[in-house]
């Protein structure tokens, strides 16, 4: 275990890296005219092999089963996930594949941007210290 020194004087840096890392999805997400949480699902259900249960969206997402539903829909009105009415698994379609692919890429080439002003080691720090 780290000190708690060290963990209390890196806290800063890695809570500005976590608002930096969460700055970079939401400004990618509006040029791609999402809402943050739209993104957040695509780049969810991108990483999922098979459709997904409402109940395991809200909990990736940290949100309701009645949120992860709205969110499921809006994305299902775009075309780009598939919901089955009665069961309500939802999975990217071909299209949603390739929007959330793209922004994931768009996502990544933020972050390299925007965290190579930050101190990382200091911001891994905290994690490693607690």
């Amino acid at each position: 275990m780290g000190s708690p020194d060290l963990a209390q004087n890196a806290l800063p840096e890695f809570l500005e890296s976590v608002r930096v890392a969460d700055r970079a999805l939401l400004d990618v997400a509006r040029t791609r005219r999402l809402r943050p949480m739209e993104a957040y699902l695509l780049l969810i259900l991108l990483d999922e092999s098979d459709a997904v249960s409402t109940a395991h969206i809200a909990s990736r997402i940290a949100a309701s089963s009645s949120q992860a539903k709205q969110l499921a829909l809006a994305l299902q009105v775009r075309g780009l996930v598939t919901r089955r009415d009665r069961t309500g698994l939802t999975a990217l379609t071909g299209e949603g594949r390739i929007e959330a692919a793209e922004l994931s890429a768009d996502v990544v080439t933020a972050l390299q941007q925007r965290l190579s002003t930050l101190d990382a080691p200091a911001a891994w720090r905290v994690v490693n210290a607690a």
